[in-house]
């Protein structure tokens, strides 16, 4: 929610400075002035920014993909994280004593414990089973139990309830969103009627600005709304009253999540490449 939250303050001095900072006729480019009076607007310094841009973006994604493949920032992609004092080990045994009745009260002491230990293990009962991902809600046909990455493991519940809990989260935004892909086409909000549909809202200040809305929204959400200990992921109780949180119908909301995500991901890409927002690719 935190992070949400930031998110939503720097996409709003964004805003702000989309709709100070436009693009003027007969202006190269990205000239905006001088507005510090630096006064190093020259051919040379154009094109250091130029280059600098270049390779920043080039840095920027590869930061984002290794993170995503092994979950470390950028600093710790070096190792660094694992720099620092390193703990003495234990140096008990050099003070066990060195009398002959010590050592022996000591090896009585443990023979005693070992003893209790034993018939502890033999009344207790048996433990349960590993936790299995497998077994879980939504491994259902065709594909059955789906991971062809790993991601899960046999006996991780904390790994996987944190990734459940992020499929359903993305599964209904996909599935609000897959209706506002179809929506925006034929509503506009007052105030946005001349704003275009799709990605190219983004380019406009009322577009950014839209959006820090939604995202404001989404922070407090966030914040309201908290994964709970001793409850299944995604679970925040039933604050409408519909009374349909059964084993069925979270099966059907994993399923239609999932389905959503692939419509929004497909939506995305055919208005890349063509232009044209979700109904007009018919």
């Amino acid at each position: 929610g935190e992070g949400v939250l930031g998110f939503a303050v720097i996409l709003m001095a964004s805003g702000i400075l989309e709709l100070a900072w436009r693009e003027r006729e007969g202006f190269e480019p990205g000239n905006f002035g001088d507005p510090f009076g630096v006064n190093m607007y020259t051919e040379e310094m154009r094109g250091k920014e130029l280059n600098n841009g270049r390779m920043a973006m080039i840095s920027v994604l590869g930061i984002f993909v290794a993170e995503m493949a092994t979950g470390k920032d950028a600093i710790q992609q070096f190792g660094l994280s694992a720099i620092g004092g390193q703990k003495v080990g234990a140096v008990g045994a050099s003070l066990t004593g060195s009398s002959a009745s010590r050592a022996s009260v000591q090896r009585l002491v443990a023979r005693k414990a070992a003893a209790t230990a034993d018939m502890a293990e033999a009344e207790a009962p048996p433990p349960p089973p590993p936790f299995n991902p497998a077994e879980q809600l939504g491994a259902g046909a065709p594909l059955g139990f789906f991971d062809p990455m790993g991601y899960t493991a046999v006996g991780d519940e904390r790994g996987f309830n944190k990734l459940r809990a992020s499929e359903i989260k993305h599964g209904r935004v996909a599935m609000m969103a897959s209706i506002g892909l179809v929506g925006q086409h034929f509503i506009k909000f007052p105030f946005f009627e001349k704003a275009p549909a799709g990605f190219q809202l983004m380019g406009t200040g009322e577009g950014v600005l839209g959006f820090v809305v939604i995202l404001m929204a989404s922070g407090i959400l966030e914040l309201a709304w908290r994964e709970r200990e001793g409850f299944e992921p995604g679970n925040f109780g039933d604050p409408f009253g519909v009374n349909m949180y059964t084993e069925e119908m979270r099966g059907k909301e994993l399923n239609n999540g999932r389905m959503a995500m692939i419509s929004v991901l497909g939506i995305f890409v055919a208005e890349m490449a063509t232009g044209k927002d979700a109904i007009q690719q018919f």
